[in-house]
């Protein structure tokens, strides 16, 4: 049975017709075997949950209802040696209120959209992927549900002029695992223009090897998705970059006059700033949050939740900061609330910066990392690895409005519990005269 499926891991098919023989007796045998599994299904928390949760699912199958958004195919695939038949394939796109999700099917799954028309509604079981908005078909019904409203699919098209846009932040090139146990390289973008800001990704890397944040170019051979607002674009290993002769201007809003909806350059003044908080994800998985609120030039303030790596920003009070396509939602303590994760970039809006030669201790703070001697505290950053606290070190690097973006440093001689000691004075010296 179908349904089954759904809690094959935590019952035998057997204990699950048991399951669903004492529940008929209960109902005295007036409800239907569909209806029964369910409730059964449900009892075991498994329930049906809404297309715009799948991407977030915790387990490794899902059921879900959707309404019949669009069918492509079946496309019959012409025959290999050794192959009895010719296979098939075809793409079904489904859709509720709260999102819609994609599935490719084969051979006679496949045929069987040919039974399926524009405007129906399945019950679907499938295997989510994190993230993903496509699942993996497992088993699928037609149903009488009733899906009044339904998002609309991501719409997608090759741009056939170049696209013109400034680079807001350059991410590390990344090796990503194939289906077929390949591997392939990527690299992603925050780009902007006046229309606003999104993300780019690059599938060929080298394309873009000269590019560098802060430059205007012009890329040919793009594809654009929009998904209700929120633009991805996607550069194909034919792309042709080159650089623009002008500076591009970029939508920038101040926190201020920010709305739900808006894909900008979210600007402020940090009034507030959290620690790190660690927690488990719905897929069982470490991760990371920090949290900190933002005052627009006229007083409004609102939140900034800073996700995954996101939270490693070093950021005090009193920084300027601008936040690029985040998402905006309401707030729970504040009107408005950046969601600050995939696809986001955060600056902190440089002031002036000296060069800075000092050793000190290294520490570990609520607010992180810390180089710590007797003549101060700055907040320690690098783009490579930083030392461990209690580490005695000289650095070499960049200092601002008490942080320190650390270029070099090596291990050094001194005697640290010294230097604790100065460390300490210093601080019961500034207490004293408070």
């Amino acid at each position: 049975m179908m349904h089954y499926l759904l809690v094959s891991d935590l019952v035998s098919e057997a204990e699950f017709e048991e399951l669903m023989e004492k529940k008929s007796r209960e109902y005295a045998g007036i409800l239907d075997e569909v209806t029964i599994a369910m409730m059964v299904v449900d009892d075991l928390g498994r329930s049906h949950i809404k297309i715009g949760d799948v991407p977030k699912a915790a387990t490794a199958i899902v059921s879900f209802y959707g309404k019949v958004l669009s069918i492509e195919g079946p496309k019959e695939i012409p025959m290999q040696e050794g192959d009895e038949e010719p296979g098939a394939v075809g793409k079904l796109v489904l859709g509720d209120a709260t999102g819609t999700t994609s599935m490719t099917l084969w051979d006679e799954k496949a045929r069987a959209l040919l039974e399926l028309h524009e405007g129906d509604v399945v019950e679907v079981i499938a295997k989510p992927r994190f993230g993903k908005r496509d699942v993996g078909f497992v088993a699928m019904r037609e149903s009488s549900v009733e899906i009044v409203e339904t998002k609309k699919p991501p719409k997608s098209e090759a741009l056939e002029g170049a696209l013109e846009v400034k680079v807001i932040s350059v991410s590390p090139v990344k090796t990503v695992a194939k289906r077929d146990g390949g591997e392939i390289s990527l690299q992603a973008f925050v780009v902007g223009d006046a229309s606003g800001t999104a993300r780019l990704v690059s599938w060929a890397p080298e394309i873009f090897a000269d590019v560098d944040e802060g430059a205007s170019i012009s890329i040919r051979g793009v594809v654009r998705k929009d998904d209700e607002g929120v633009i991805e674009y996607q550069a194909s290993d034919t792309a042709e970059v080159s650089f623009c002769g002008h500076d591009i201007s970029v939508l920038t809003i101040d926190a201020e006059d920010a709305d739900v909806g808006d894909r900008a350059v979210i600007s402020g003044t940090v009034v507030s700033t959290s620690p790190v908080r660690q927690f488990v994800n719905r897929r069982n998985k470490e991760s990371k949050v920090k949290n900190i609120r933002i005052r627009g030039k006229n007083g409004r303030e609102i939140s900034a939740a800073l996700w995954g790596e996101m939270s490693d920003i070093v950021v005090i009070e009193g920084d300027r900061i601008e936040i690029s396509n985040a998402e905006i939602r309401p707030g729970k303590f504040t009107e408005l609330e950046l969601s600050v994760g995939f696809g986001a970039a955060v600056k902190i809006v440089s002031s002036a910066e000296e060069e800075i030669c000092v050793d000190g201790i290294i520490h570990l703070r609520e607010a992180g990392l810390t180089l710590e001697n007797a003549n101060g505290v700055w907040l320690a950053a690098s783009e490579n690895r930083l030392p461990e606290p209690g580490c005695a070190v000289f650095v070499k690097g960049r200092a601002s409005k008490g942080r320190i973006m650390i270029e070099e440093w090596r291990p050094a001689a001194f005697d640290t519990a010294s230097l604790a000691a100065e460390i300490q004075e210093t601080i019961k010296n500034i207490e004293n005269k408070i």
